[in-house]
């Protein structure tokens, strides 16, 4: 049985591997992912079968604007197919809901077609696209998704 909750710091050399086999040269450093740890622990989810991390999901949410943006989600590859980024993804936006959250901001490489699906059926849909978004002449895709509490 698949479980998903709040990442540990102990969790976080797991999640630095995951992060480095699915995004390779792109990934965040360890460093870096202990540093999001910090300023963002609330919204760092890890999925589990028993003891061995499948996958995790990192997001922010900035209390000035209430715009919250997911930073990386990542499934191991042997895990995959199971819809671990999926649900993953759906409980941060439901922590990002209950926290006042009216919009949710990401990026997806444009041939990451899974991802895009995944996106797509949570309601997220494109505003913008940019062959250089992090300045090494990477794509991206930049989707939004308003929340329920947008709608109130």
């Amino acid at each position: 049985m698949i479980t998903i909750t709040k990442a540990t710091i102990q969790d976080l050399k797991v999640v630095h591997e995951i992060e480095t086999m699915c995004f390779k040269d792109g990934s965040y450093p360890l460093f870096v992912l202990r540093q999001l740890f910090d300023i963002s622990e609330d919204y760092f989810l890890i999925a589990k079968e028993g003891d061995e991390v499948l996958g995790y999901v990192l997001g922010n949410l900035s209390a000035n604007t209430n715009q919250a943006w997911i930073l990386s989600v990542g499934v191991r590859p042997a895990a995959r197919g199971k819809q671990i980024g999926k649900k993953l993804t759906e409980e941060l936006i439901g922590l990002l809901e209950n926290n006042h959250c009216k919009e949710i901001c990401l990026t997806v490489h444009p041939k990451n077609a899974s991802a895009l699906h995944i996106y797509k059926k949570l309601g997220f849909v494109v505003f913008s696209a940019s062959d250089n978004y992090y300045l090494d002449n990477d794509e991206r895709l930049l989707m939004k998704k308003k929340t329920e509490v947008s709608a109130q």
